[in-house]
């Protein structure tokens, strides 16, 4: 399962998969936020703080269904 985050830029939803999560002092007092690191389908790379995602899941891949073995009769 990978991790991924949806966010707006530029009016557009864009879906990119986590890379690197950092915590960042803010620029003013002394409060901290959560700093994604992601990379979308096109390879663009994007700095994307937690006030701007709107979701933040996990993206399974597709698995193939596993088939069973008959059973050899022995003689």
């Amino acid at each position: 399962m990978t991790p991924t985050i949806i966010f707006k830029r530029n009016s557009q939803n864009i879906m990119a998969e986590i890379f690197r999560t950092t915590i960042e002092p803010l620029d003013t007092g002394n409060g901290k936020q959560v700093v994604f690191f992601c990379q979308d389908a096109n390879g663009r790379r994007y700095r994307v703080p937690k006030s701007e995602v709107l979701i933040l899941g996990k993206q399974s891949k597709l698995k193939e269904k596993k088939t069973k073995k008959k059973a050899r009769k022995i003689a």
